[in-house]
């Protein structure tokens, strides 16, 4: 009964306020229906696309929902369900998704430009360099994390008799092998790893179907799920045998050409196809939380150990708890997402609330089950054993497929090891998926920053504007005039004539125009930090880096919305808390963990000294920003009434 108390409860909460709060939103951050979208109005059939919200849904989805909802809770379990069902929820509505829904509609109205461009016209070139850096390293731990958990997703192994399989079972015996002490072990990860590549292989067909053709929708939805489908009968056949090393060096590959092709080829195609397979295990997953529910199926965990969660992470439950679920409440990732390919590809600005909002609410539920799922799915000595074993790094895979195979299992009545295999290719699903839109993300920011520092010389002088444009505030607006120092446009007053270049210069400013040099540079970095250390030694950082980029978000929209003339308090309350909570968090994780074994952890040391001190420039800047725009704005409150 407590389990769907947990999982009806939460649901409900969630689209009832949902409903009634992302509608108030809409009002006072100035949805326009009728207003013509950057996808309509730049569209080149590469970035800029018009496209259907569902599709949209589908990439904007799987892109921001990648390991982050189901390792984050997963690992967050450690304090108990009753702290993580609380923030999760409360943190979806109130934060995460108002967060996601600002971010994707302020880079709509900026033209499809991203939240650190505008960043740059509120708070000037410096600022938006320091955010630039701060965003390509968080972007750089989001792959690293992100590329071990999928790499080792498609070499995972349990024992067969951990899924119940008997010694003369035949299903599975092409993924079944012994170890050296006579132990019968199975490959779980094989049928993901072939399912990976069909559907990589099949998605430019989708992308040319619907996008080259404009063939309906549906009829695509239709050809995408038999896509699925057949993806796992082939890989029940024939799997895909390789180890953790030749994965991550596949995957990379796959990344680099994925970022630098048009998205509709692999991004926007393979997205839309892989979404169906998270919607039927999430579909899925629900059904067997309803059906262990209804069985009245007992909670293995406590309602809340924050001490021993305490202990486990190293750390105060404040901030590790809420640091630890990461995307599940909240994330920045998410509005490098909106600000990079979502919002060049509405055709609607309610679409940006209807993807935004919403998908983030998704995710959010989608972490409620995976707390329900490891509630009942595991006992908490095998949870302790996988996912915080002594001397040794997180199996966060392996803790979630058990998790869902058994909540399967328990809730259905299917056998243990489909209902593992499923959760193998869900949490794979949704890690690839999120991995070829960060490096396309951190290859437009790579280009953003080269057409900052080289504007002046005449490779990049074309690309550049002479003066960025300042904003306009309409008289009798209320909105704060643009010709004010603390909130208007930074204007980069460039050069009349650019400076000429020859020789090597030229070519090496030439080459960094290249998309491709850009989408090498991400990949590199990926796989650099990859090497630095296991996913619960890199997750913390990450998820650190993940939520104070998420606070600059929020403070970033605060700022636009004040220049704009409306109301700030439900963004700029989520934007304090999320900013004490990380940098409580980053110092933390320098004096205790970093510092005192700089050696074995110098690139980790290094990346949160870094965030720490471009976050901190970067909090000065815009306090002093929002002081004087609040000052401004009480000035001439009493003669232009504030726009509602």
């Amino acid at each position: 009964m407590t389990l769907l108390l947990i999982l009806l409860g939460s649901l409900t909460v969630l689209l009832i306020v949902g409903r009634y709060y992302s509608r108030f939103l809409a009002r006072m951050i100035g949805e326009n229906p009728e207003r013509v979208t950057p996808a309509n109005q730049f569209s080149d059939g590469l970035d800029f696309v018009p496209t259907p919200t569902p599709v949209v849904f589908a990439h904007h989805f799987s892109s921001i929902a990648g390991a982050g909802p189901i390792i984050g809770p997963l690992l967050a379990m450690c304090f108990g369900w009753l702290p993580a069902v609380l923030w999760i929820v409360l943190g979806g509505l109130f934060i995460g998704a108002v967060h996601d829904y600002c971010a994707t509609f302020i880079a709509m109205r900026e033209g499809g430009r991203s939240l650190a461009v505008v960043a740059r016209k509120l708070l000037g070139k410096p600022a938006f360099l320091m955010l630039m850096f701060l965003i390509i390293a968080m972007l750089g731990l989001v792959t690293a994390v992100f590329l071990q958990i999928s790499a080792s997703a498609l070499t995972n192994v349990a024992t067969a008799a951990e899924l119940g399989l008997i010694s003369d079972q035949h299903v599975l015996n092409r993924h079944q092998f012994s170890t050296a002490d006579g132990t019968s072990m199975v490959r779980i990860g094989g049928i993901a790893s072939t399912s990976v590549i069909v559907i990589t292989l099949l998605a430019p067909l989708i992308g040319w179907l619907y996008i080259k053709r404009q063939v309906n929708v549906w009829f695509c939805s239709l050809l995408a799920l038999l896509i699925c489908v057949a993806s796992i009968l082939v890989g029940l056949r024939w799997p895909v045998r390789a180890d953790t090393d030749v994965w991550m060096i596949g995957i990379s590959i796959y990344t680099l050409l994925a970022a630098g092709l048009p998205v509709w080829l692999f991004l926007q195609s393979r997205d839309f196809i892989n979404v169906h397979m998270l919607y039927g295990g999430i579909a899925l997953l629900v059904a067997a939380l309803l059906g262990a529910g209804f069985n009245r199926v007992p909670m293995n965990f406590e309602m809340q150990s924050v001490a021993r969660g305490s202990e486990l992470t190293q750390g105060w439950w404040w901030p590790a708890l809420f640091i630890t679920i990461a995307c599940g409440a909240c994330s920045g990732f998410h509005s490098l997402c909106a600000g990079g390919t979502t919002c060049k590809q509405l055709r609607s600005e309610t679409g940006a609330r209807q993807v935004g909002y919403w998908a983030m609410l998704l995710e959010s539920f989608l972490a409620i089950c995976v707390v329900g799922a490891v509630s009942i799915g595991l006992t908490q000595s095998r949870y302790l054993q996988i996912v915080y074993p002594a001397g040794g790094d997180a199996n966060v895979n392996l803790g979630f497929a058990l998790s869902a195979g058994n909540a399967v299992q328990l809730g259905l009545g299917i056998p243990a090891v489909w209902g593992t295999i499923f959760g193998m290719l869900l949490l794979e699903g949704f890690v690839v998926t999120t991995l070829d839109t960060a490096i396309r993300l951190n290859r437009y920011l790579f280009e953003e920053i080269w057409n900052t520092l080289f504007a002046r010389y005449d490779v990049f002088f074309q690309s550049a504007p002479t003066t960025t444009p300042q904003l306009t505030a309409a008289s009798g607006t209320g909105g704060i005039p643009s010709t004010h120092a603390a909130i208007r446009y930074a204007a980069d007053t460039l050069a009349t004539t650019p400076l000429s270049t020859s020789g090597l210069r030229r070519g090496l400013l030439q080459l960094m125009r290249s998309p491709w040099f850009n989408t090498l540079l991400s990949v590199g970095l990926m796989i650099w930090m990859a090497y630095q250390g296991g996913v619960r030694t890199i997750w913390q950082l990450f998820a650190s880096g993940n939520q104070l980029l998420a606070g600059l978000g929020l403070l970033i929209a605060t700022i636009w919305l004040l220049q704009q003339g409306r109301k700030t308090i439900y963004t700029l309350l989520p934007a304090i808390f999320m900013m004490i909570t990380t940098l409580t968090m980053l110092l933390k994780l320098l004096v205790q963990k970093y510092l005192p074994h700089a050696g074995t952890m110098s690139a980790l040391l290094v990346t949160d000294l870094i965030m720490l001190s471009l976050s901190v420039l970067l909090l000065g800047q815009m306090i002093r920003v929002l002081w004087r725009g609040y000052s401004l704005r009480r000035s001439v409150a009493a003669t232009e009434p504030l726009r509602a």
